[in-house]
């Protein structure tokens, strides 16, 4: 019997890799037995940066110009880099002595078709070969986690809502949970929310435009304007902001869901034509106060009335220009990170990913169809079994 069956919690490992393509996260966890709400702790965190060169071919994969025979050799790549990112989470001290029941892999998404509008088919595909997670931990692997959904008519995202309604749901605070990753989505739990009243979607483009336009203009090379201080000396332009705040995206009801198709390469192509005139510092604030503004217009989509809480998760979380543009576009509401509720900003998506991968093995559903607009509630993912042994 293992440490975790004594205590009444299973153990897991979610592994993540966003729309920012910057690397992989690994959260091992431990997830209560038992009847909702199930709540999940960290027990140890690994990141693994993208070098640049992968990076770069992860993000033509998404951007659809990578040749089919390197995409499907970045498909077992980007599996062997999960692995190694789990074990260096599992070889962290205080994870000695637990070894998880399952592993949960989200995989690269490279594209995002849930209605067919661009294929023909409705699918949400993601690169990343699970074999090389289960061989790598010993464990079985649960990937592929969004065409359940698909199939039922969901967009296939957000998955994290069924997560946040176990971790954050509250008996007095009205709260949105607002991930700040590539693309920004949020969940919104009012006070004593069930699962089927729970609201979630994306609302914009997150990191993805700051992201792109340091990486474009920044002479040092920069993958990110490091807590915003760039973006705080700058002034928005109000025009640019107005019209980006137009795009038909952001005010369409949910659900809906969104990803480099609406935000990547186009859309920094247009953004950076129409601020041509203005400073890389200027840029950037006119990029935040559009994040802001689409995040402010996704909460009063999200529900009647200011929430009480905004608790922001992702890479955004440490930008406190973008912070500090979100807490002004939403006054009333307290804006605060996940850190104030025992969840890391860098590890929560990861740790929803074994949550979600525990709640598949254990024959539970892990979509909110109030979110995705699916038809009914299933059971995600594809597992693939833990290697062999007599």
């Amino acid at each position: 019997m293992s440490r975790s069956d004594v205590v009444g919690y299973a153990c897991a490992i979610g592994i993540m890799s966003g729309t920012s393509a910057d690397g992989a996260d690994a959260a091992l966890v431990t997830v209560e037995r038992g009847l909702a709400p199930r709540r999940t702790k960290l027990v140890a965190w690994s990141h693994r940066a993208y070098a640049p060169a992968f990076r770069d071919r992860v993000l033509a994969a998404q951007e659809g110009t990578l040749p089919m025979r390197d995409l499907l050799a970045l498909h077992v790549e980007v599996g062997q880099y999960a692995a190694l990112t789990a074990l260096d989470a599992l070889g962290a001290p205080e994870a000695r002595g637990l070894r998880p029941e399952v592993a949960g892999m989200h995989g690269q998404t490279v594209f995002h078709d849930p209605q067919g509008k661009r294929s023909g088919v409705a699918l949400s595909i993601q690169i990343g070969e699970p074999t090389a997670v289960a061989r790598a931990l010993d464990c079985s692997v649960v990937s592929n986690f969004r065409m359940a959904d698909v199939l039922e008519g969901g967009e296939g995202a957000p998955l994290v809502p069924r997560f946040d309604f176990h971790q954050f749901v509250s008996d007095v605070s009205d709260r949105v949970l607002l991930n700040l990753g590539g693309i920004a989505n949020l969940t919104r739990l009012k006070p004593n929310a069930q699962v089927e009243e729970i609201v979630a979607f994306d609302c914009g483009s997150g990191n993805m435009l700051l992201d792109a336009i340091m990486a474009s203009l920044d002479p040092q090379g920069s993958r990110y304007d490091d807590q915003g201080q760039e973006a705080a000396r700058g002034r928005a332009d109000e025009e640019v902001v107005k019209e980006f705040l137009a795009d038909p995206f952001i005010a369409r009801r949910p659900p809906k869901s969104a990803g480099r198709e609406e935000f990547g390469a186009a859309y920094l192509e247009r953004f950076l034509s129409r601020t041509g005139g203005l400073s890389l510092a200027d840029r950037l604030r006119t990029a935040v106060e559009i994040t802001a503004g689409a995040v402010a217009r996704g909460v009063a989509l999200s529900g009647n009335g200011k929430p009480d809480e905004v608790l922001v998760s992702g890479g955004g979380a440490r930008n406190r220009t973008l912070l500090r543009a979100i807490g002004a576009a939403l006054p009333g509401s307290k804006v605060r990170t996940t850190e104030a509720l025992g969840v890391p900003v860098s590890a929560k998506e990861a740790m929803a990913f074994a949550f979600l991968a525990f709640e598949s093995v254990s024959g539970r559903p892990g979509n909110v169809p109030s979110a995705t607009g699916a038809r009914k509630e299933v059971v995600l993912g594809s597992i693939t079994p833990a290697p062999y042994t007599k």
